[in-house]
């Protein structure tokens, strides 16, 4: 005969303690993350620049527009954390360039804001408008970059199109953010 390895379990009916564990595996499964949905995996995915992963999520099928509950796409995951292959295989299975988050970033600015030259590159090549203003402010790439202090991507900006005379809604052209933060070698670049 086993030993009894506890009275409290010996009390209970088998059907009652498998029910236990598979409750108790199911909760500890959900609270480690070990069980999400297709969309979040392709998030989690294109965040970390899982490149196979992502295309074989959608490949499967999973939408590359599927955004968590504050607007954040795996475009938007990919372009922040600076993972160019990634980018540009949801550009091909028709990321959109222009969604946006809750706060209306779009994941050109993300990648702007990061300094991923080569993903703005990437973006410009597949006619995202270098011009267009975010929805708070009116602050447009090249503003960014001049505020910044990034040469590389005010440069990038100037030779796709940049206005050098676009205005926030507080009135300040690239040059005055540049003079501000005292980027003094972007003013020339910068001056109109």
């Amino acid at each position: 005969m086993q030993p009894n390895p506890s009275p409290r379990l010996a009390l209970r009916p088998r059907h009652l303690i498998d029910k236990g564990l598979a409750v108790s595996v199911l909760a500890l499964l959900l609270c480690t993350g070990c069980v999400s949905t297709p969309e979040e995996k392709l998030r989690i995915a294109a965040m970390d620049g899982y490149l196979i992963r992502v295309e074989r999520l959608l490949l499967d099928g999973v939408s590359p527009q599927a955004a968590d509950e504050r607007g954040m796409a795996p475009l938007h995951l990919a372009a922040k954390n600076g993972h160019r292959e990634v980018v540009a295989v949801l550009l091909d299975h028709g990321a959109p360039m222009d969604q946006i988050r809750q706060d209306g970033v779009t994941p050109l600015f993300l990648a702007a804001q990061e300094g991923r030259r080569d993903i703005v590159a990437l973006f410009l090549e597949k006619g995202a408008d270098v011009n267009q203003p975010a929805r708070v402010s009116s602050l447009n790439l090249l503003h960014l970059g001049a505020y910044r202090g990034d040469q590389d991507m005010v440069t990038l900006l100037l030779k796709s199109g940049a206005d050098k005379n676009a205005r926030m809604t507080s009135g300040e052209r690239p040059v005055d953010l540049a003079q501000q933060q005292g980027h003094t070698s972007l003013i020339p670049l910068l001056e109109p």
